[in-house]
């Protein structure tokens, strides 16, 4: 969980809707009707490392590529 995150659990709703905005658009939305509450929870859990996983991949990448600019920009002057 990173720093920015709050420690309060989410609603079943906002959960839902988590999972709507993340598995909706590559097709593979589970049935509500299918999962309990605990199911529901450990799928918006993985979700929720798996997409701050990415972003924190997605920094180290930025921060990489700024990092060889600034040192080539620094050599070539």
């Amino acid at each position: 969980m990173s720093v920015t995150e709050t420690y309060n659990t989410p609603s079943l709703v906002e959960m839902w809707q988590f999972i709507d905005r993340n598995l909706n658009p590559i097709g593979m939305m589970p049935d509500k009707a299918s999962l309990d509450y605990m199911q529901t929870c450990r799928l918006y859990l993985g979700l929720r490392k798996l997409d701050n996983t990415f972003r924190d991949t997605v920094q180290i990448q930025m921060l990489k590529s700024e990092l060889a600019y600034s040192l080539l920009e620094t050599l070539v002057n």
